[in-house]
């Protein structure tokens, strides 16, 4: 009797999300409610997003205030008191008047909805129910979107991924921030668009429906992630299209995208940030300010892959994490640009410009310096699409072949466990006491879970499995990629080779 699946294929489907899951898991572990940035807002309008509901979101006399769990409106007791653990967060019952929500529309809707089914009276379990159920969804996306690309552009995936995603981009997966959504858009929606060009039908049918998935989870949750959703859409034609390749459905959905995302970004408030800039009452730059700016931009890309402090920005991240993950990600764009032709050309040219004027003209529009205001969450997104269509090409496996793969996957690896560790530590007892076990001594931790010796422990490995796993497929990959016979660019059908 014939074997229904390969053992090896099965453990190649099912490990890696196991392993991915198990490192977003154990970042929704290693903080307490409200850890995220701004997360008594996201909180609030979450337990709001229904309406008013006993016990959950109850109304005030005022229409831009709710009251809710004290634990949602008292979550801001440790914030940028880096010595503070989280024990000080009132987990017992009753509610709380804040104006710290979202009553008037600021945000889409999408994200608040979606979590609002799992709110409850005890705060502390729904949150962790959906920062699981958020780690899901991200499992669940990327192993889809990572099986139906080609070959040809599951490096280039994989890598854009790999190389933004520590510690920023785990910590925000495994939270009830928006902007979790948004940076899983972005990831997966350039991706999913290109490969849909050239794709045989049941593949491209596939592909087209998780784009459209993608753009609307960004879109209804962020109203910059709208704009970046009709950006992907431009970078993938560019890509995808070519003479001969079968374009009309690709077209029509990237058509639906751009619909959908406008009509999110121009249903929410939020959407005047993105034009006009995010409240702030300082006068307007200087020159000398503007052109500071613009050489501190770096900053801002920098601080997403660990430059910048974690939660509020108050969790400062050691050199070790910064200058590893700076590394990989310096390595990922000077390998990308090898071998530059006109298509991929364009594409990452227009990313790496969008790069860099997004957050200059929103700083600007802000009156703020970098570091005031404007976050490396916000710019993250674009970051993760330019290492993804700068890569986009067959040849990628075969230029990160061999000891490349696993340099990258071993510092990655180290950068991921100390941020991990220091991120627990910081809510355990606060980083005035330092220790190995980042649980000893603890006076804040989850009940009824795993020690914050051994969630640490599991995130680490689960981490450096993964990144090893990867660095192996494409050290195969490549390995059959050079000694491949290759065809001209121009005659290669979605992507540059």
């Amino acid at each position: 009797m014939p074997r229904l699946i390969n053992r090896s294929r099965l453990l190649k489907l099912l490990v890696p999300p196991a392993l991915l899951f198990g490192v977003i898991l154990a970042w929704a572990l290693s903080s307490p409610v409200g850890s995220s940035p701004d997360d008594d807002f996201h909180l609030a309008s979450i337990w709001c997003a229904q309406g008013e509901r006993e016990g959950l979101c109850e109304g005030t006399n005022s229409d831009a205030s709710r009251e809710v769990p004290s634990a949602i409106s008292s979550a801001r007791c440790y914030t940028y008191l880096v010595d503070q653990s989280g024990a000080c967060v009132d987990l017992g019952e009753g509610l709380q008047r804040t104006e710290r929500v979202d009553a008037t529309g600021v945000y889409p809707p999408v994200f608040y909805a979606f979590f609002s089914a799992f709110s409850t009276p005890d705060v502390a379990t729904s949150v962790l129910v959906m920062r699981a159920i958020n780690g899901l969804i991200a499992v669940a996306l990327v192993t889809t979107t990572f099986w139906l690309l080609p070959q040809r552009l599951r490096t280039a995936f994989a890598v854009s991924l790999a190389a933004s995603l520590v510690p920023l981009g785990l910590f925000l997966l495994g939270s009830t921030n928006p902007s979790s959504w948004a940076l899983l858009s972005a990831a997966t929606l350039w991706a999913t668009l290109t490969a849909s060009y050239g794709s045989s039908p049941r593949r491209r049918w596939a592909l087209l429906g998780v784009s459209l998935v993608a753009a609307t989870m960004g879109a209804g949750a962020r109203a910059d992630a709208a704009a970046f959703a009709v950006f992907a859409v431009m970078l993938a034609a560019i890509l995808g299209w070519r003479r001969g390749v079968r374009w009309l459905a690709p077209a029509a959905t990237s058509l639906v995208i751009v619909v959908i995302s406008l009509l999110f970004y121009l249903g929410a408030d939020q959407s005047a940030s993105v034009v006009n800039g995010l409240q702030n009452e300082d006068p307007p730059l200087t020159a000398a300010q503007h052109v500071s700016n613009l050489l501190e931009l770096p900053s801002l890309w920098v601080g997403a892959i660990g430059g910048w402090g974690l939660g509020w920005l108050d969790t400062p991240m050691p050199s070790v994490v910064w200058v590893s993950t700076t590394v990989v990600m310096g390595a990922a764009v000077f390998l990308a640009i090898r071998g530059l032709r006109l298509r991929r050309g364009l594409a990452t040219a227009f990313a790496g410009a969008a790069l860099v004027v997004v957050p200059f003209v929103l700083l600007a529009q802000t009156n703020a310096v970098v570091g005031l205001q404007v976050q490396p969450r916000y710019i993250l997104p674009l970051l993760i699409i330019l290492l993804g269509v700068s890569a986009a090409t067959a040849r990628s496996s075969e230029w990160w072949a061999g000891g490349r793969a696993y340099l990258a996957a071993a510092l990655l690896t180290v950068a991921t466990a100390v941020s991990l560790h220091i991120n627990i530590r910081r809510y355990t007892t606060g980083l005035d006491d330092a220790a190995v076990d980042p649980g000893a001594d603890a006076e804040w931790w989850w009940s009824g879970v795993a020690s914050p010796l051994a969630v640490w422990i599991v995130g680490s490995v689960c981490a450096g499995a993964l990144l090893m796993f990867l660095a192996w497929q494409v050290g195969r990959v490549g390995e059959t990629t050079s000694g491949a016979v290759t065809v001209p660019e121009e005659q290669a059908q979605g992507v540059d080779r």
